[in-house]
């Protein structure tokens, strides 16, 4: 099957059963090729092919195409540019929000990178639109744009989401993250000091709260100001979330544990949802006495290494809710090399003051025990554990072995508490769906170009965060249709056999003094081409190729 692939691609033919090769079988078929071409090549000497002058022939203007055309898809897909002209937006300032979504979901960058960047890519000539650095006011006008129509957008995308893949909504998951900025930011009253998730404490930042589904895709999402603690957050998102269709009456909202106040339990309560969260790691101590009781039951169909084990017990605290118990013998590995590997880097640095005392280079008391006070909050896991004091000219310090041991113990046992009546084993597949969560910020922050913000103003800032929204829904249209395939790559790994699909002028020198010029899209490799299938995107009729000649 390999061998007939190949010689289908050396003689310049297509085979319609493409997208039945495996990643593998591809991967075989370019390998292939690319060194057959290669020793072809090599023993070749023709300089004149009807009327070609071959050893002149030129290629030129290669401007990346394959991430781009994905992203053109799933725009498509999603019907973005026909809702946004039906919001008021004009055809070019809609083109400009198209890249620049795109861009922030192929190469985010900053809007005067972005002008430079989109020149080496087809995007000028796809969406016809074109900006220089002379017109990069427009870029931040289209932003505005977009931010004057976010509620309409967000609303329009999760209906739209809805009916494309079917969802049936019973879940929202909420959770809260930062991004911080290079400036000052006097023009953004939210910009504030608070706790970073990235530990860049010296800088201002916002918070953002977003709340997804059980599938991963994105409701709504609200910025806040920077110091605002998590837990004061809901209020405002819940406001939206009354706005959001749920196929249930009473959908389960899933909280991490700094956002499940007790306070917000009850606002949760009032407004007729149902709760699902996670008890802090400090609170489980409280719930030493239940984990050392029998009664636990294996979760089915998971690996030894992995297994989880549950129990129900009622919940003493608040009267109808129950608690789910749950130990997990990787968790508990994982959280014990993490306690280990803290511990370390504590006695290193211990250590480290101690030498700096003993041999005279810090003498100052007041200055020593600031530094020990330092030293306790650079180490919070572990410094709990230890009594570390300046005595008699020397640095002292002592585990608490009993409480470390107990500490230990309490590795990989968690909590969940919540006032629906379900089984524990759906309560914990439940809960386990906030995984979905964490990974969209994981994108957003990582891939989607959400942190730093290099804008100052609020409107600015504001729309920096919904452009990375917006690129989101892209990726989650891609993501769900590779899921469902059931190919497991991620979009880092598309977007890199992606990039090497190009659009590209080739120009033929004739030996009557014509010089002929083609522009097209190169013949992608079978690693690209399956992914195009899969997408159901035809790369063939993506751009209409190009013809001029010049006489000589």
């Amino acid at each position: 099957m390999i061998a007939h692939h190949v010689r289908q691609r050396l003689h310049g033919l297509h085979d319609l059963f493409e997208a039945s090769l495996s990643v593998e079988e591809a991967e075989w078929i370019d390998r292939i090729v690319k060194v057959s071409e290669r020793s072809r090549s090599a023993h070749g000497n023709a300089t004149k092919l009807d009327g070609v002058l071959a050893d002149r022939v030129e290629t030129m203007n290669v401007a990346e195409f394959g991430p781009e055309l994905v992203g053109m898809a799933a725009w498509r897909a999603l019907g973005l540019t026909e809702k946004l002209l039906e919001l008021g937006m004009n055809k070019r300032t809609t083109a400009l929000a198209q890249a620049m979504v795109i861009n922030r979901m192929v190469d985010p960058l900053s809007e005067w990178a972005l002008i430079e960047w989109i020149e080496r890519t087809a995007l000028p000539e796809c969406l016809n639109v074109r900006i220089t650095k002379k017109t990069k006011d427009r870029l931040y006008k289209t932003s505005d744009e977009l931010m004057a129509r976010r509620q309409k957008i967000e609303e329009y995308l999760r209906q739209s989401e809805q009916q494309l893949f079917g969802l049936r909504r019973s879940i929202v998951l909420y959770d809260v993250t930062n991004t911080h900025f290079a400036g000052l930011c006097k023009a953004n009253p939210k910009a504030a000091r608070g706790k970073n998730k990235q530990k860049r404490n010296d800088c201002l930042q916002v918070a953002i709260g977003i709340a997804f589904d059980e599938f991963g895709f994105s409701l709504a999402h609200e910025v806040f100001e920077g110091n605002m603690s998590d837990s004061k957050t809901l209020m405002q998102m819940l406001d939206r979330l009354a706005k959001v269709d749920v196929e249930c009456k009473k959908p389960v909202v899933i909280l991490d544990a700094g956002i499940a106040t007790p306070a917000n339990l009850e606002i949760l309560k009032q407004r007729n949802y149902s709760y699902l969260v996670n008890i802090t790691r400090g609170s489980r101590a409280k719930y030493a006495a239940f984990f050392e009781q029998t009664g636990f039951t294996a979760l089915p169909g998971r690996d030894a290494d992995e297994q989880v084990e549950i129990k129900a017990v009622a919940d003493i605290e608040r009267p109808g809710d129950q608690l789910v118990l749950c130990r997990s013998m990787k968790r508990r590995e994982k959280e014990q090399a993490m306690i280990s590997n803290a511990e370390k880097r504590f006695v290193k640095d211990v250590e480290a003051l101690r030498k700096r005392v003993n041999e005279g280079r810090l003498k100052d008391q007041k200055k020593i025990i600031r530094t020990i006070g330092r030293l306790a909050q650079k180490h919070p896991r572990v410094a709990r554990f230890y009594d570390l004091d300046f005595v008699d000219d020397d640095i002292r310090f002592e585990r608490k072995d009993q409480k470390m041991d107990k500490a230990y113990e309490l590795c990989g046992d968690y909590v969940l508490r919540t006032d629906n009546a379900f089984d524990p084993q759906t309560i914990w597949h439940l809960y386990m769906t906030l995984l979905k969560a964490e990974e969209g910020f994981k994108i957003l922050k990582g891939t989607l170009g959400l942190r730093p913000n290099f804008h100052q103003k609020e409107h600015r800032v504001d729309g920096h965060i919904f452009i990375s929204i917006l690129a989101y829904h892209l990726l989650c249209w891609i993501n769900t249709k590779f899921e469902v395939a059931g190919d497991h790559r991620t979009w880092r790994t598309v977007r890199r056999i992606l990039r090497t699909h190009c659009l590209a002028t080739t120009r033929f020198p004739m030996d009557d003094g014509r010089l002929v010029s083609i522009r097209k899209p190169s013949l992608p490799d079978e690693g690209q081409i399956q992914i195009y299938n899969l997408l159901a995107i035809n790369w063939a009729n993506a751009y209409r190729t190009k013809t001029t000649e010049v006489k000589g």
